[in-house]
């Protein structure tokens, strides 16, 4: 499949590598802003000058291709997503969506009507763990999941990254993540949320980089989560701590393994096999992107998919905004979320 890359500078470095060592993709054309970040994409790649662009819109016309994979700002995706549509390709775009709830369901329906594939790079749910989690949970053997917590820690600085100035860093950029997770690991949908975020004395970034969230999902399970991106003390890894809390016994994420500690033998601890996958993260999701359009089928973290996990952000941010819960479906079926 041949890809046009719009964004070949900071997360888009990576993803020049995993397009190289895919053997069905091919990168036809680079786009980006930046001329140093071009400059730099284009040695890395081997690919002559005149296909690299400053504009989007000229690559698309000009560079016969499959499909656009988007690594710009979240505030970008929205038209390059929407051009791309329009030139007959389809749209792999790294997360968050959209800026906003109407952008997202914008993009959505431009991709039906064009009849195209729009994927998120929902790349942490393509991790061994939450496919083994994920298992363990649906098998039953524990019994049901009652409650959950998931606690994330980190203290990124992000010199220079748009990041560091926009509402809400952490929910929207990476807390998406953990709440994506958090359907994916559970099998279940949010129902409501009741959320706070706030801004530590010692914070780098302009607006709140910590939050807290109760989740209420479908059939009353709670999930509590704690995020910081100032964290003081032990981090996490980026994927977190999680404790999903089950009848017979509590299953967890510690560090990249799956834990279970039966009820009965709470001093005992078992370290589970995890799955065995081809590959993981970004390089399964590009190839799961190749395959769903082969196949005629939506991926798993499709557009459409994806507004859910959207719309458990805006929620929070406007559950935060308000001091009282919010249901998901509101913000699903409403244009709330629009300036968060």
């Amino acid at each position: 499949m041949r890809f046009i890359q719009v964004g070949v500078g900071g997360f888009g470095r990576g993803w020049l590598g995993h397009v190289a060592r895919d053997s069905a993709a091919e990168l036809v054309a680079l786009v980006d802003t930046s001329e140093d970040a071009l400059e730099s994409a284009r040695q890395e790649t081997g690919l002559p000058q005149d296909r690299c662009y400053a504009d989007y819109r000229t690559a698309f016309e000009q560079v016969d291709a499959d499909a656009v994979l988007c690594v710009t700002p979240p505030a970008v995706h929205h038209e390059v997503a929407l051009a791309a549509f329009e030139r007959g390709l389809h749209v792999l775009t790294e997360k968050p969506l959209a800026d906003t709830m109407t952008q997202g369901r914008q993009m959505v329906d431009a991709a039906q009507a064009a009849g195209k594939t729009l994927m998120v790079s929902q790349n942490y749910r393509f991790r061994s763990w939450v496919r083994t989690m994920r298992h363990l949970l649906a098998s039953g053997e524990f019994g049901e999941p009652d409650s959950a917590f998931v606690r994330f820690a980190k203290a990124p600085r992000f010199e220079g990254s748009f990041r560091l100035k926009m509402e809400h860093p952490l929910v929207r950029d990476m807390s998406i993540h953990h709440f994506d997770l958090m359907r994916a690991v559970l099998g279940k949908n949010p129902v409501s949320v009741y959320a706070t975020t706030w801004k530590p004395r010692w914070s780098w970034f302009d607006h709140d980089p910590c939050a807290a969230a109760i989740f209420e999902f479908e059939g009353g399970l709670q999930v509590i989560y704690h995020g910081s991106w100032v964290a003081r003390g032990v981090e996490t890894t980026w994927d977190g701590y999680w404790c999903v809390e089950c009848s017979e016994a509590a299953v967890e994420l510690r560090g990249t393994q799956v834990h279970v500690v039966l009820a009965e033998h709470p001093d005992e601890d078992t370290e589970v096999e995890l799955h065995t996958m081809p590959c993981e993260g970004q390089a399964l999701v590009l190839r799961q992107f190749q395959e769903a359009i082969a196949r005629g089928l939506p991926p798993e973290t499709s557009g459409r998919d994806n507004l859910l996990s959207m719309a458990m952000v805006f929620a929070a941010t406007e559950s935060a905004a308000r001091r009282a819960p919010v249901l998901i479906e509101e913000i699903l079926d409403s244009g709330q979320g629009n300036d968060a």
